[in-house]
């Protein structure tokens, strides 16, 4: 529930000019300056009065714009107060806080205005996306005052407005994975044995990572661990990919548009892919792959957390939940990727 409270400085402000004004009263004992000490009484009561009545009138919104944008680009953001009163307006304060949530950068501001009737816009300006990640804006405080100043009044704010801003993604050209991963296998050496056909599910035990969609309940029940159905390419093996981010930006953007590319041939070439990385306390996430899309959302995933981290201790935890298993190490260079064979 909305309460009008009352503001220290200006409750003292408002004290001292009354205090005058009675002092002066006391001296001189004049009709007017008594009149002025019961006016500026009632005006204070009645500002407290109009802002409780108009508590309902005030919402604000953040506005960015909708879709995923790429590195580089200048896109409109805002801040806007929405007052329904057909007549009345307040002095209103918006504390905000733009941030990067993969790179980690924060900015924040704090603006006053005045949120006559309609639409209000406390801030409009151009945002320069510099590094790939969720880019948000979200409204801190928001804050109605009284005419005089005296009370103030909080008031709910939303949640936050948000764009992915994407890495440089292109399709790699290359033909052949040995071209674009190092010490990659033949591509035999890459086929299942036994069979020219996989079925189009496989049966394993859940991982972090995977969507509950996938879980075979019955199975589960019968055998006491979560089971999911693990959708697979056909005639090859499953691939591991590691992403390892590291502290540097530059190269986590880098990072991430060899991600894309390398994902992007891995699939075409008929690989399913499980895509690896450190995600929040530094626990070992998992992903699916077997199609474009599954990537792409992959991809929003990462960045829509701190992307931050010591590479080798993303290789730690892929060899100790893994142990054994071959991956490919996401690379920027010459090569997108290094096969790094299981030990």
């Amino acid at each position: 529930m909305k309460k009008v409270k009352i503001h220290v400085w200006g409750a003292l402000r408002y004290l001292i000019f009354l205090g005058i004004v009675g002092v002066l009263w006391w001296y001189f004992r004049t009709y007017e300056l008594f009149l002025m000490m019961i006016l500026t009484m009632v005006v204070a009561a009645a500002s407290a009065y109009v802002l409780y009545r108009e508590r309902n009138s005030f919402s604000v919104g953040a506005f960015l714009p909708g879709g995923g944008i790429g590195r580089e680009r200048t896109v409109p953001m805002s801040i806007r107060i929405r007052n329904v009163s057909r007549f009345l307006g307040f002095a209103a304060e918006v504390s905000y806080e733009i941030r990067n949530v993969f790179t980690g950068y924060e900015s924040q501001g704090r603006e006053r205005t005045w949120a006559g009737p309609g639409t209000s816009y406390v801030l409009e300006r151009d945002l320069v996306s510099h590094h790939a990640g969720r880019v948000e804006i979200a409204v801190k405080e928001f804050v109605i005052w009284d005419w005089l100043g005296i009370f103030r009044m909080k008031n709910a704010v939303p949640d936050a407005a948000w764009v992915i801003v994407s890495p440089s993604m292109e399709r790699a050209d290359d033909e052949e994975l040995s071209a674009c991963v190092e010490d990659f296998p033949n591509e035999n050496e890459t086929k299942k044995r036994g069979t020219d056909v996989n079925p189009d599910y496989e049966i394993r035990e859940y991982v972090p990572g995977d969507e509950l969609k996938n879980i075979h309940w019955k199975l589960s029940a019968k055998t006491g661990r979560t089971m999911v159905r693990e959708r697979l390419a056909t005639g090859r093996d499953r691939i591991n990919v590691l992403l390892a981010l590291t502290e540097n930006e530059d190269e986590n953007d880098a990072l991430m548009a060899s991600l894309h590319g390398l994902g992007l041939l891995l699939l075409e070439k008929g690989y399913p892919v499980r895509l690896c990385w450190l995600g929040l306390g530094g626990n070992l996430q998992g992903r699916y792959l077997a199609e474009e899309g599954e990537l792409e959302s992959a991809l929003d995933e990462i960045l829509s957390v701190p992307g931050k981290m010591e590479p080798q201790k993303a290789q730690y935890a892929m060899e100790a939940e893994f142990p054994g298993e071959a991956y490919v190490l996401v690379k920027n260079g010459a090569y997108k990727g290094a096969y790094v064979k299981g030990r």
